[in-house]
């Protein structure tokens, strides 16, 4: 856990990880990056190893507020599914 902040890229709005997200979900950059601000602090916070047990792309959706953004963030790759719950690929690299 690193405490009270998280790491957030200067160019991440444009990030072409973002445009597939935003073309998954239909909604606006600033809303992506806000759902991204929201799962990143979530793992920040109950994970110690980029891993959240007992969670579903559907539990986080719920927990965020926003349906699909789980499956549009596995889609590009900054979330997996695993065995028993949830993964940040690179949690250990921010």
């Amino acid at each position: 856990m690193a405490g009270d902040w998280i790491k957030m890229r200067i160019d991440l709005q444009s990030h072409p990880k973002i445009v597939r997200i935003l073309s998954a979900t239909r909604s606006d950059k600033f809303r992506a990056i806000g759902g991204l601000h929201s799962v990143w602090s979530i793992f920040d916070t109950h994970s110690e190893d980029g891993i959240l047990h007992g969670y579903s792309a559907e539990t986080l959706d719920h927990v965020i507020g926003w349906d699909g953004f789980s499956e549009a963030m596995i889609s590009v790759g900054w979330l997996d599914e695993i065995s028993g719950g949830l993964a940040m690929p690179g949690f250990d690299d921010h």
